[in-house]
């Protein structure tokens, strides 16, 4: 592979990810979504900070402008706390911002073209609405999709319209504020621009429209064809552009026709992020909003437990462990935020407990029993299904059980969702209980070794362990759980040896991130020693000696080392298979995800779904963390290992703009399953590494469906989805899931010539009082006739009620009462105000920027419910911002300041105020909108964000 392959690869990523995607110095929708979200975490664990007395470490930020998330965690507890999950929750929004021009490049309304304004703000307020409807319900994943769609289309306005030609410098109030509407918009017969015959188009933009400062947007079609006179996006796709009036206003990127205007847009565009993650913030509250993001506890605690009749010592195992990592890690950065926990027996399995509220799971897993069972084999993967479904990305599932698998069928479903989490699945196994509990069966024995296959060929996917124990010994096994609840897990290095009658040595690194460095052995050996760098050694034989705590428990093994930096190494003796983990804690880690450029209007890269395709040419796009913190680190290759740890190729990781992001180009994407191990060294040489904890596995099939996100109550929908093969022709079998029972019908085989394509149909129809946020996962598997090959879709979608009511609260002041002296010390203040809502009903009302005290009481007036605010503080706390939340998830913001005026001692007058500032003359203006005696109020709350954000 050449240097200029991988260099073009990078530049092409660069360009593809722009603002919109034709430049290498543009600034890109991820970038400018990474900076929205930094920037609004630092404001709010800088305010978190404030209110709880700790301190906020903001001269340890090398650019306060741009942070990255190393320095905000650090900044935020005082050490060193993995922000790897955090970035997987930005990934997942940025993604699902990409995807827009992925899925939908010639629509109007996703990209704001075309003067679609009424169909791109209800798009915009419908996906708002899903964001917060999902994570009310807890669905953080499906939120995160929800908001990264409708970010792309917010921030094209400012690239598209000629907001920023008509002089404004920050987020216009009306795409995320009252009404469906958006108010001066040019009229659709309306001329809005001249003719422009060069590549950069300076004042085509006609002066009325600009004098009167009305909105328009560009046409964009792939056709000659728009309104005579309306301006054009631009661009060498845009047809429109050789019609009257000719040119384009688009602001992409630095070769766009308005580029002088590019970074203006990108500024603009990042603030109105920060605002949608300001009201959803708002809408949800500050406890949700942080687990939405994966700022605070991160971590899951996920049980999956066979509640069969021989279970009950395995239950309260599972109980105490549960309850000690509860204790133990309450108010550290590792709590768990999520807690789940699914019994399965048989026939039955599930509900699912789900929860982010540590009593309530003590209570739920409390409440489980042991009884029934009847014949052997339980309903063990439907209980992973539902665990996997229902808990984060990444997360470590647990499942206790003695019996086989009787649901075996959901096999590929399994690994599909396995794969598209990047989950882990350990079993712990009382495997003895197969024995004793069914030793009158016939053919019990056969299953119970099939189904042991069947839970190590999971568990070695996902990157988890399979642990056979006896109960005797399971409480010491379950200490596994405590060690792996943490964000900061990383994996060293992970094999399974099959070489029989033989010793294997193994080597793994240890640098300077690194801490509670362990090492698992699962399987029956013979012996094992462990040396460090300096060549210091310990034999199996010494259980508590110069390099640590070693454990040996049956056919399980726990080293605990000291974690001297260095290369170690690790030689074992067996007549069996095992498997060998070593595992540490560390800030420094990685996300990966393979892409592919693909075409259109936007072209870009978008991420590949389901399985790589076998032997074509793949980009891969890396994501490393703590690189700020230890800067002596250098990514210097991306590897592929077989489950043996054997090399099968490496590649260069080539840096990018970003800090910690990379990419690596494969040649001929392997057949065989892998692990991706990331390496690079210290500035002393010292070499570091990282591995995947979820084995890949590509296919020469493909499943590709392009739907729509979000769905009505109640509505029949058809979701089409396309099968290709790379391969040979024949009937290729489908199987269609999903864990609510929408589906009610689907396309069961399809029949594809050689290298072939063909289209499918699955029909979805939710019922009609399903809950407005409601996630349902579909999984499309399809698998090749001689059973070798399979690979898969994973949809999440939303179920959102039609949005009526688009209209936050509004506050009425009634009075302010003060007499505050320049001596604030022992004076309060005290304002009352009304708040109304026309539509759906308040849902709460709190504070922000005070420290006083609020109190609502409900009150009739002519039919009508209002609330009436009585709010008192300190004179030494002079503002406020009283936010109301309707039940529909608008978001009214009241800011008050009362401050000392000389000379006046005059009550206020009633002003009543708003949400959104006056429109347009005072917008942009950064002025308060009307000061009544002592009382400064701010229409505005782009305006007050201003003021304590940034």
């Amino acid at each position: 592979m050449s240097v200029f392959r991988v260099l073009l690869i990078i530049a092409m990523a660069r360009m593809a990810l722009g603002f919109l995607p034709n430049a290498e110095d543009s600034i890109s929708h991820t970038k400018i979504t990474e900076r929205a979200i930094l920037r609004k975490t630092m404001a709010v664990l800088r305010e978190l900070a404030a209110s709880t007395g700790r301190n906020f470490d903001i001269g340890s930020i090398s650019d306060v402008g741009n942070p990255t998330s190393g320095e905000l965690f650090r900044a935020y507890y005082g050490r060193e706390v993995s922000p790897i999950k955090f970035e997987q929750a930005m990934q997942t929004i940025k993604d699902a911002n990409v995807g827009v021009d992925y899925y939908h490049p010639l629509s109007a309304k996703h990209h704001f073209d075309s003067e679609s304004f009424v169909e791109a703000k209800r798009y915009l307020l419908l996906k708002s609405s899903a964001a917060k409807e999902n994570i009310m319900q807890g669905n953080y994943e499906t939120a995160r999709s929800r908001l990264g769609e409708m970010l792309h289309t917010l921030q094209d306005f400012y690239s598209h319209s000629n907001w920023i030609e008509l002089g404004y410098t920050v987020p216009n109030p009306d795409l995320i504020g009252a009404g469906e509407g958006i108010r001066n918009t040019a009229a659709p017969d309306q001329v809005t621009c001249i003719n422009c015959n060069t590549d950069t188009c300076k004042n085509n933009i006609l002066n009325n429209i600009l004098g009167s400062k009305l909105i328009t947007t560009g046409y964009f079609s792939l056709l000659p064809s728009k309104p005579a006179g309306k301006c054009s996006h631009g661009g060498p796709l845009d047809m429109t552009r050789i019609r009257n009036a000719m040119g384009g206003i688009n602001k992409d990127h630095y070769r766009s026709e308005h580029w002088y205007l590019h970074k203006e847009a990108a500024d603009v565009a990042v603030s109105a992020t920060v605002g949608v993650l300001e009201d959803i913030r708002n809408a949800v509250g500050d406890k949700a909003f942080l687990k939405f993001l994966n700022i605070e506890s991160p971590a899951a605690l996920c049980f999956v437990i066979d509640t069969t009749g021989s279970m009950a010592g395995e239950i309260e195992n599972a109980k105490q462990r549960a309850f000690s990592i509860i204790d133990r890690k309450r108010g550290t950065p590792d709590e768990p935020s999520t807690y789940v926990l699914v019994p399965f027996n048989d026939p039955d399995f599930g509900p699912v407990y789900k929860t982010s509220d540590a009593n309530i799971f003590k209570a739920s897993i409390s409440l489980l029993t042991a009884n029934g069972g009847g014949d052997t084999p339980e309903m063990c993967l439907s209980g992973i299904q539902l665990a996997l479904i229902n808990s984060p990305p990444s997360s470590e599932i647990y499942v206790f059980t003695d019996a086989p698998a009787k649901d075996d069928y959901l096999r590929n479903n399994i690994l599909a969702l396995i794969e598209s989490t990047k989950s882990s699945v350990t079993f712990l196994l009382t495997n003895i209980v197969f024995r004793k509990k069914r030793s009158g069966q016939q053919g019990q024995r056969a299953r119970s070794t099939g189904s042991s296959i069947l839970y190590q060929e999971l568990a070695a996917t996902s990157g988890g362990q399979t642990i056979e124990t006896t109960k005797a010994s399971l409480q010491k096994m379950t200490a596994v759980i405590s060690e792996s609840s943490t964000a900061a897990l990383v994996t060293l290095f992970q094999a399974k040896n099959t070489f029989l009658n033989t010793e294997s040595t193994f080597y793994f690194h240890v640098d300077e991130s690194v801490t509670n460095v362990t090492a698992y052995i699962s399987g029956n050996i013979i012996s094992y020693t462990v040396s460090n760098p300096s060549g210091v050694s310990q034999n199996s034989s010494l259980q508590d000696g110069p390099l640590g705590y070693m454990e040996n428990l049956g056919s399980f093994y726990i080293l605990r080392l000291s974690g001297d930096v260095g290369r170690w190494q690790i030689s074992i003796s067996s007549y069996q298979n095992y498997d060998l983990k070593v595992t540490g804690q560390s800030i420094v880690s990685f996300l990966y995800s393979f892409v592919e450029p693909f075409e259109g209007p936007h072209p870009g890269l978008g991420p590949i779904e389901g399985r790589p395709q076998t032997g074509q040419n793949v980009t891969m796009m890396l994501r490393v963390t703590g690189l700020t913190i230890y800067n002596t680190l250098v990514v210097k290759n991306v590897s592929f290992v077989d489950p043996g740890g054997s090399l099968i190729v490496s590649s260069p990781a080539m840096p990018a703009l970003s800090t910690g992001l990379y990419y690596a180009y494969i040649e001929r994407f392997p057949g065989q399953q892998f692990a991706l191990v990331v390496t690079g060294q210290d500035n002393s040489s010292n070499e570091f590494r990282r591995q995947s904890n979820t084995r890949i596995t590509s296919s020469r099939i493909s499943v590709e469906a392009a739907t729509n996100s979000t769905f009505e109550p109640g509505k029949l929908c058809t979701i089409p989805f396309t099968v290709t093969t790379r391969s040979i022709g024949g009937t290729y079998s489908v199987r269609v899931r999903d864990d609510k029972g929408f589906v009610l019908n689907a396309t069961s085989s399809i029949y594809l010539e050689n290298n072939g394509t063909s289209q499918g149909n699955l029909t979805f129809q939710s019922p009609d009082g399903t809950e407005s946020g409601t996630g349902v996962t579909i999984t499309i598997e399809v698998e090749s006739s001689d059973l070798s090959d399979m690979n898969y879709a994973v949809l999440r979608l939303t179920i959102a009620k039609e949005v009526v009511d688009f209209d936050p609260p509004v506050c009425s002041l009634v009075f302010i009462n003060e007499n505050c002296s320049t001596n604030c010390a022992g004076e309060t203040w005290e304002l009352c105000a009304e708040v109304r809502d026309g539509g759906v009903g308040v849902h709460r009302i709190f504070t922000r920027l005070d420290n006083g005290t609020l109190n609502t009481t409900m009150v009739w007036e002519g039919g009508a419910n209002i609330t009436l605010v009585n709010y008192t503080a300190s004179c030494c706390s002079t503002e406020v911002n009283i936010i109301v939340v309707d039940k529909a998830g608008n978001v009214g913001n009241c800011p008050y300041s009362v401050r000392k005026i000389p000379g006046t001692s005059a009550a206020p007058e009633p002003v009543t105020t708003g949400s959104t500032t006056p429109y347009p003359d005072a917008f942009g203006k950064g002025q308060p909108s009307a000061v009544v005696g002592s009382v400064l109020l701010y229409s505005s709350s782009l305006a007050l964000l201003a003021l304590y954000m940034f």
